[in-house]
């Protein structure tokens, strides 16, 4: 089987892997089925001006009437496949910060729940948590008297999920403490899901591009001047004049190869002029022009 052949057969299975790959990775894909329902509600101390004793969440609060912040966690993923390894939590981080907020100087953990090593074909989370809102205010506002600073804080509340040992999906909430008027965002993060294969699809192009172009370069490799100057220097001579060859026969060669044989067979050397190779036998020139990339 000549070379050219067996290159050009490995690129063809390298293709067919790189399908096979990409569909088996797209299937994985489609495994899933998720949905998340996380939301919340501000629960509001005893006031003579809200008429309700609650307010539905992607509003504005006032801070001091806020009494609690009621997360509902209600999170589900199937994998149609396999069954699933996981765990989660759910934590609460305060992070300080001076300087208008743009130094960080203290970040506090707080570990709300933690439920480890569960093995089903489904995860199905439905968490309550009531996170006492003015607990938090009075720790900032004792760090802040303690230290006699003023801070810009948040609080983020995560559920965490943790699958096959990996952090993975995530649901966190990022609630401002100790400012007047209140804002909560919700955040949902599923790109693993997607991302996992991703990275492995990309990492597998990549690998298959790079083999592809060595290959394809191995089987269209032409010489260039300067493995010619390296590989045949000693007998190379450039010169800076162009060649006379009136009244003499003149030979093109198609390949470099057979200029460089006749040289060295006939113990002769090879004179180079811009991109022309030529040496001169019995008379005769016998040239080559190289073709640069």
């Amino acid at each position: 089987m000549s070379k050219k052949l067996i290159i050009l057969s490995i690129i063809l299975l390298t293709g067919f892997l790189f399908l096979e790959f990409i569909n088996k990775n797209i299937q994985n894909n489609n495994t899933y089925q998720m949905k998340n329902k996380t939301y919340y509600e501000i629960r509001l101390k005893p006031n003579k001006y809200f008429s309700n004793d609650t307010i539905d969440a992607n509003k504005y609060y006032i801070a001091a009437s806020i009494k609690s912040i009621d997360i509902y966690f209600d999170y589900y993923l199937k994998n149609n496949k396999d069954d699933i390894n996981y765990s989660y939590d759910i934590k609460a981080t305060l992070k300080s910060y001076a300087d208008n907020g743009t130094k960080l100087i203290l970040t506090k953990d707080f570990n709300l729940k933690s439920i480890n090593n569960l093995n089903k074909e489904e995860i199905n989370i439905k968490e309550n948590y009531s996170l006492d809102y003015e607990y938090y205010v009075n720790y900032v506002k004792s760090f802040e008297r303690y230290y006699n600073i003023k801070t810009e804080n948040y609080l983020d509340v995560k559920l965490n999920i943790k699958i096959n040992d990996k952090d993975n999906s995530s649901v966190l909430l990022t609630i401002p403490i100790n400012e007047n008027i209140v804002e909560i965002t919700m955040k949902e993060d599923n790109t693993f899901l997607n991302n996992n294969n991703l990275n492995k699809i990309i990492s597998f192009i990549f690998i298959v591009i790079v083999v592809v172009v060595l290959l394809i370069k191995i089987l269209f490799h032409k010489n260039n001047e300067e493995d010619i100057l390296k590989e045949y220097q000693d007998i190379i001579i450039v010169i800076q004049n162009k060649p006379n060859i009136n009244n003499n026969s003149v030979i093109y060669l198609t390949s470099l190869k057979d200029l460089i044989s006749i040289a060295i067979n006939n113990n002769i050397n090879i004179f180079k002029y811009h991109n022309n190779y030529y040496t001169i036998l019995d008379n005769t020139y016998y040239i080559y022009v190289l073709k640069r990339n």
